[in-house]
């Protein structure tokens, strides 16, 4: 900080000032007023919010900032996570009677002036002590609002419990602010602080894998501190599962750790059951989400299927037990079951409906409905081919169109070849290998992470899809590749993968 009075675009500070003291009347005024333009203005603050959380003093670029400059960040951002906390309560509170309501109302603008109320000093170019409500023990929101460290009621303690300050005077009504401004302590902050520094900490660490601000950033926070939880918690799981098999499990004990130390430890079974991959927190906040990735009995799996996909494969609950066990069926009516459920709980996948284009987000509920639309196409033609009775070039044919987008569930920055995901995609792979052997086809035996340029002629179509430059060659598959058996000329069966960048090739040895 220089001793200057001007921002650096040469704006005055005291300019910048009045700016925000006019934002905070108005503002105050539409949050306490119910109105779309309400939700909307609230909506906007929960985004700033959600950028806001990530950063850490610890963290590239801000460890270089002064302390104090860090110091005045986090004391805004505090009161950016009360103002949410209050407005909240504003907002739950308004179709009550006439009586209470109008009082509660008041608080709202007061609350949001005092939040971003210049300090003393501001506009000298010196940094200013805290403000009475942002003082060292709560700058980082550790008495107040949604996502404090520590302090107030303790997990379970009721909402709405704590002692309630004047909505009279307030902070602009002419009265002292009182010593803390906040509404009752929620008890699960603090576990909601910790777990959305663990977040930010993962997608900076690992920045290889995953994006900095998840797409659902995009989208306004949650309200209450309970639904953030489990969405940070759902979140946090799901980019786990991007990550190599080791990384993946020290990162989840960090997690179950985090938990537990908020009074919110995971159950032994979930933290110990392979197939859970989002696992259950106390108190009714999660439900656990379990994905197999072995399915031992497909015609047993396959009875807990929704009557939907069956219908589209001509089988039934009822009598799916009956099939063959040579029967694709069972095995794809579970991992289309499973696909769904992945595209619903991760909105960073992407995939590719034809092979002539590329890979396009699933973030939205009409993606989602096309990419459902065209798998419940591609399940009927598969299951056509078995029941019947199809030639097995036409059998393989329908199987291998139904692969493209059944397991082409990607992100825009692949998984490991050794993640949780790289398992799925291989399994949605293996249905393929009976049908391509009776069709005179095998899965291609050879590790990817040891393709050449020679490999991907040979196995993939050309309109590939360029991945991350300085990464493996091969990044991910898309569409399982097959090769003729016995050496045989001509592949009608070649996949499809993510690789990296054309530009970046070296010279590449035939093996």
């Amino acid at each position: 900080m220089s001793g200057t009075t001007a921002s650096d675009d040469g704006v005055p500070a005291g300019a910048l000032t009045a700016a925000l003291n006019s934002f905070a009347e108005a503002a105050g005024a539409l949050l306490a007023t119910p109105s779309q333009c309400r939700e909307v203005l609230l909506g906007a603050l929960g985004r700033c919010w959600e950028e806001l959380h990530p950063v850490g003093r610890h963290l590239r670029p801000y460890a270089h900032d002064p302390a104090g400059v860090y110091d005045r960040f986090e004391s805004a951002r505090a009161s950016l996570e009360r103002l949410l906390w209050a407005a909240d309560r504003a907002g739950a509170a308004e179709p009550g009677t006439a009586g209470a309501g109008p009082a509660d109302r008041v608080e709202a603008p007061s609350a949001l002036a005092g939040t971003l109320r210049p300090h003393d000093g501001a506009g000298t170019g010196a940094m200013p002590d805290p403000a009475p409500d942002t003082d060292t023990d709560t700058a980082a929101g550790a008495a107040d609002g949604p996502e404090r460290e520590s302090g107030g009621a303790p997990p379970g303690t009721a909402a709405g419990t704590g002692p309630q300050h004047p909505a009279t005077g307030g902070y602009g009504g002419g009265g002292a602010p009182p010593a803390r401004s906040a509404p009752p302590a929620d008890p699960l902050a603090g576990f909601g602080a910790a777990l959305a520094a663990l977040e930010g900490r993962l997608r900076t660490e690992q920045s290889g894998y995953l994006p900095r601000t998840p797409a659902s950033a995009a989208i306004r926070p949650p309200a209450g501190s309970a639904e953030r939880i489990a969405a940070t918690w759902q979140r946090l799981h799901m980019a786990l599962l991007r990550l190599p098999a080791h990384l993946r499990e020290e990162w989840r004990v960090e997690a179950l750790e985090t938990a537990g130390a908020a009074g919110l430890a995971v159950t032994a079974e979930d933290a110990s059951d392979p197939d859970v991959i989002v696992p259950g927190l106390p108190r009714g906040l999660r439900a656990a989400e379990r994905i197999p990735l072995v399915v031992a009995a497909p015609r047993s799996a396959a009875t807990g299927v929704r009557e939907e996909i069956h219908l589209k494969l001509g089988t039934s609950p009822g009598t799916v037990m009956d099939l063959p066990s040579t029967d694709p069926r069972p095995m794809w009516a579970v991992r289309a079951e499973q696909a769904l459920r992945l595209v619903d709980l991760d909105p960073e996948l992407h995939v590719a409906v034809l092979v002539e284009d590329p890979p396009s987000s699933l973030a939205t509920e009409e993606a989602r409905l096309g990419y459902r639309l065209r798998l419940d196409s591609l399940l009927e033609s598969a299951g056509s081919s078995q029941a019947d009775d199809w030639p097995a070039d036409s059998r393989l044919a329908a199987a291998h169109e139904l692969d493209m987008v059944l397991g082409g569930l990607v992100h825009k920055r692949p998984a490991a070849t050794d993640s949780w995901w790289w398992q799925w995609r291989t399994g949605v792979s293996e249905v393929l290998a009976p049908l391509a052997e009776s069709a005179g086809y095998r899965l291609v035996s050879k590790d990817v992470s040891r393709w050449t340029m020679y490999d991907i002629d040979a196995y993939t179509v050309k309109n590939s899809v360029p991945g991350q430059s300085g990464e493996p060659l091969v990044q991910w598959v898309l569409w399982t590749p097959l090769q003729r058996k016995g050496g045989s000329a001509g592949n009608e069966r070649k996949g499809r993968i993510v690789m990296r960048p054309q530009q970046q090739y070296g010279p590449q040895a035939s093996p």
